[in-house]
C-alpha cells in the first residue's frame, strides 16, 4: 500500500505550512490517525460536521511508512486504523485534496 487517506476540516488545511497539523483526537493517541479507503465515509461522517467542510487528503506514506502502527480493526470500525507515529502530514507527501460532503442524515 503507497497511499492512505486523511480527513481533516478545511481550518486544519488552512493551518498547513510545511505540515498538516495534528487534531485532538491525535494528540491523545500521540500519532496522526489515517484511514483506508473503506473508512473515509465513516471517518468524514462521525467526526466531522457540514460547517468544518473536511477534505480529503490522499498521502503518499512512503516517506514515513515504517511509523505505521497497523491498530486493529474494532466493533465500530471493523477495518484496520492506520495510525502515523509523525508529528503531522508532511504537506509534500499530499497526493490530491478533495473536499468531502457530510451525509449523517
Amino acid at each position: 500500500m503507497k497511499t492512505l487517506f486523511r480527513v481533516v476540516s478545511s481550518a486544519s488545511w488552512k493551518q498547513a505550512q510545511g505540515i498538516v497539523p495534528r487534531c485532538g483526537n491525535d494528540h491523545h493517541a500521540d500519532g496522526v490517525h489515517l484511514c483506508l479507503p473503506k473508512a473515509i465515509a465513516y471517518t468524514t461522517n462521525t467526526y466531522f460536521t457540514a460547517d468544518e467542510h473536511p477534505i480529503l487528503l490522499e498521502v503518499d506514506i512512503a516517506p514515513f511508512a515504517e511509523q505505521i502502527e497497523w491498530r486493529e480493526p474494532t466493533d465500530s470500525e471493523p477495518w484496520q486504523r492506520p495510525l502515523a507515529r509523525i508529528p503531522g502530514i508532511p504537506v509534500d507527501s499530499i497526493i490530491s485534496i478533495t473536499p468531502l460532503e457530510i451525509d449523517n442524515a
